[in-house]
């Protein structure tokens, strides 16, 4: 933000510079100012891109690190068959919050730079919040929720489920819904649509959950979709699952897979 208020205070003085020295009549003046602060924008976007491109290649190198790392021990358990589960969970906890505490310390530099860069807060929200929900901090991520873009479906099936913990009306879950569905390209709400219809039958309103997943089966392509649209259309309510998606839908806590194996979820790339 101060990047446009410096750019556009640069823009008009040299405007006025031009026409009160009469090297420009007032019209040309004005688009000087707009050249000014297109080309005062563009560079100083182009630097700022570059300090934080330069910062998120070291996020994705150790976030990639830490995943390798924890599916080497998994992969490691699996063929020594590791009897001790919750040793298993606990020595994955202390791998995942050590990565999240070196990428809090790599990204607190930008912290000087929220003033500078539009929505760069709400970026930062945004990783954070996902930190928070794996170490399920949920006074935290109950903080960071109306700060955070929810640019991804998870990101969307977190709010959702947070409202769900909060005994939140159907009405309430459905605004959330719908907003994130209405214009959303096809193939990328399968889990929305998914977490939404489980709430529904969870609550008994089981036309509406049919109605949902037909619309879902327009707009995705995905078996778990589906088989539940079958076994609601066919009474089959004790068949109603989202396994499917395996850990995309565990790790939304609402659900406890009969044997889990704990993951570390790619924070994607929000500093373009």
């Amino acid at each position: 933000m101060i990047t446009v208020i410096l750019n556009i205070l640069v823009a008009v003085i040299a405007a006025l510079a031009l026409t009160l020295a009469g090297l420009s009549p007032w019209y040309w003046s004005i688009l000087w100012a707009i050249l000014i602060l297109v080309a005062g924008q563009l560079a100083v976007g182009w630097v700022l891109r570059r300090r934080l491109g330069a910062v998120n290649e070291r996020v994705q190198a150790v976030m990639l690190a830490a995943q390798a790392k924890m599916q080497a021990k998994i992969q490691r358990w699996r063929t020594r068959q590791m009897s001790n589960q919750k040793a298993a969970e606990a020595e994955l906890a202390k791998d995942r919050d050590a990565m999240i505490a070196e990428v809090q310390a790599i990204l607190q530099p930008l912290e000087r730079y929220r003033l500078w860069i539009p929505l760069l807060g709400r970026q930062l929200a945004t990783m954070e919040l996902q930190f928070a929900w794996q170490k399920q901090d949920w006074k935290r991520v109950d903080a960071l929720l109306p700060r955070a873009l929810l640019v991804e479906p998870v990101l969307v099936c977190m709010k959702l489920a947070r409202l769900w913990r909060q005994d939140a009306s159907t009405e309430d879950l459905r605004k959330v819904f719908r907003k994130a569905t209405r214009r959303a390209r096809y193939g990328t709400t399968a889990l929305i649509y998914a977490t939404f219809s489980w709430m529904l039958v969870k609550r008994g309103e089981i036309d509406e959950a049919l109605k949902v997943l037909v619309e879902a089966d327009a707009k995705n392509e995905h078996a778990t979709l589906k088989a539940n649209r079958d076994h609601l259309a066919n009474n089959r309510l004790a068949h109603f699952s989202n396994a499917g998606f395996g850990e995309e839908w565990y790790a939304l806590f609402l659900e406890e897979p009969k044997v889990r194996a704990q993951r570390m979820r790619h924070p994607g790339r929000y500093f373009q």
